[in-house]
């Protein structure tokens, strides 16, 4: 499945509520298993106040739906690449 690294900062809106942080990522974590994704590793990036969120899904409109029913909440922005395997990478660019 298409991996993806999604980098999420919290909005003003978003840090009224700061201490609702953990209910929101697991709210955020049901949303991406509803279309069909799976949070593959998450951390908080300290110096950025951002998240990192590494997720798969099983494609495109997938990773979209589960980005737009994120971001209507108005809690976080959101940056998001795909993101290969570096043995993936490597069998592209030596063909």
């Amino acid at each position: 499945m298409p991996i993806y690294a999604s980098f999420l900062k919290t909005t003003a809106e978003g840090n009224k509520d700061i201490r609702k942080s953990r209910e929101r990522f697991e709210h955020g974590k049901k949303n991406v298993e509803q279309a069909g994704g799976k949070i593959l590793s998450a951390y908080y990036i300290v110096s950025r106040g951002e998240y990192l969120i590494v997720a798969e899904f099983p494609n495109e409109d997938s990773r979209v739906k589960s980005m737009v029913n994120t971001l209507q909440h108005g809690t976080v922005s959101y940056e998001v690449y795909k993101a290969l395997p570096v043995d993936e990478f490597f069998n592209l660019v030596e063909k």
